[in-house]
């Protein structure tokens, strides 16, 4: 049947196989969410590298308990993860799947989307695309945590994008866009899932291999936020200053307007027009 209670969709499932060769793929034409979906699969011993994919969802989620819009015409993904390196790292797999989503972009639809740290895909300043990395850690009882035990047991995390392809703009938030409305109509959703996961495979086990170093270098380019003037918001804290690089970590080097160097792990980054003349 499928996790939860809505039910796979045979036919999805037989295009998305054709592009993804031997990948387990479970395919739906509804449900609550992929992320939800993968994380049963996973505690049910769903292997690596498997996918969870609908053509939309009831109850998609963004970060810090945010809905994710998520009508027909989108690409929402989540993919199983167990990795070997420290689960202190594992946040890091947001930024590898953003520069393996933003790769992916330019290769089917000849857009370079910018990356806001450490989530967001945009284009021409429009929220194109969304990343959410989660992970659960098994605990005695069965049940799973979201943060890590003493223990150190080795977890399982899903990564889930969502990227609008041929959804129009006026079904979406405000201030969002799709690959359609950008001039990219004919990006096959299925041939992008195919490229993202390929170009994901490569850079996570790179990451897996070496850690951060070579996925910091290459997402550098792709992040459009250094040397610009930004406001930061971290828990209960508000604070400008200008975005400086991603540390060995993937934290987001910040020179505070009062001249402190700052690394924040976490946070909401809004781009302040220059205040040079104000």
């Amino acid at each position: 049947m499928g996790p939860g209670p809505f039910l796979r969709d045979a036919e999805l499932e037989s295009i998305l196989a054709r592009h993804l060769g031997g990948r387990p793929v479970h395919g739906f034409r509804q449900v609550g969410s992929t992320m939800d979906a993968a994380h049963r699969l996973a505690a049910e011993g769903a292997p690596e590298g498997a996918l969870a994919v609908a053509m939309r969802q009831e109850q998609g989620r963004g970060r810090l308990g945010r809905t994710w819009a998520s009508p027909e015409g989108g690409a929402y993904l989540s993919l199983i993860l167990r990795p070997a390196r420290p689960p202190s790292e594992t946040p890091q797999l947001a930024l590898v799947a953003g520069l393996a989503a933003a790769e992916a972009i330019r290769d089917a639809a000849c857009l370079s989307p910018s990356i806001r740290w450490p989530n967001d895909l945009l284009v021409n300043g429009k929220k194109l695309g969304g990343i959410l990395a989660e992970g659960r850690w098994p605990k005695a009882d069965g049940q799973g945590g979201l943060r890590p035990p003493a223990s150190g047991l080795r977890p399982h995390v899903v990564i889930g994008i969502g990227i609008n392809v041929s959804t129009d703009p006026a079904h979406l938030p405000e201030g969002s866009t799709s690959l359609a409305a950008e001039g990219a109509s004919r990006v096959s959703r299925e041939e992008l899932i195919a490229g993202l996961c390929r170009r994901f495979d490569a850079w996570y086990d790179g990451w897996t291999r070496q850690g951060f170093a070579p996925v910091r270098e290459a997402l550098r380019p792709w992040i459009g936020l250094f040397g610009h003037p930004i406001q930061l918001t971290a828990g209960s804290e508000q604070l400008q200053g200008t975005a400086q690089d991603l540390d060995e970590q993937g934290r987001l080097v910040v020179r505070l307007d009062s001249g402190i160097l700052r690394a924040f792990e976490a946070g909401e980054v809004t781009l302040l027009r220059s205040r040079e003349g104000t």
